[in-house]
């Protein structure tokens, strides 16, 4: 299957709080209580396609996964000793694949598009958190090449959020 990453639009908003509802199901089934029926909701997700942020995988015809890439660091961010404190780095936020599509690389190729669009837009590192319970993301981002920085604590998460971050050359 061929996929196509490109800039989310706005009508596409009801397709994609779909997809969202299936991975916090997904999520809520395997043990991670990381998204909920608060997080993230339509008003996020509307922001981040108003903003042009949220990114898709397309593929099939229908979106099968989403990224959200800005420069909004959140406040618990400060307590991190960052490996690059030069230049401006680019946040990579609300990773999802519809698990009816997991396991065929979407993952892969989203952040492999984040990676090329920060050197490209000229950003020094890309920065995330993930969620202790989410074991999948954890292998995936040490599987490449993200650097675990600390950890972070989100206000109602029963588990602490670990920071990565990798430089880019």
């Amino acid at each position: 299957m061929k996929i196509e990453i490109r800039t989310g639009r706005i009508e596409e908003l009801q397709e994609i709080m779909e997809m969202i509802a299936r991975c916090v199901a997904a999520m809520q089934a395997g043990g991670s209580d990381q998204w909920d029926e608060h997080y993230p909701n339509r008003d996020v997700i509307g922001e981040d396609l108003q903003r042009g942020t949220l990114f898709v995988a397309q593929g099939d015809g229908r979106i099968l996964g989403i990224i959200v890439l800005d420069e909004n660091q959140a406040e618990q961010y400060r307590t991190i000793d960052w490996k690059q404190a030069e230049g401006a780095p680019l946040m990579m936020h609300r990773i999802a694949v519809d698990p009816e599509a997991q396991g065929q690389g979407i993952a892969r190729k989203l952040i492999a598009f984040s990676e090329e669009y920060a050197v490209r837009e000229g950003y020094s590192s890309i920065r995330l958190d993930t969620y202790a319970k989410n074991t999948a993301a954890l292998k995936l981002y040490r599987g490449l090449g993200y650097d675990q920085r600390g950890e972070v604590n989100f206000p109602g998460r029963t588990a602490n959020s670990p920071v990565f971050e990798k430089v880019l050359s």
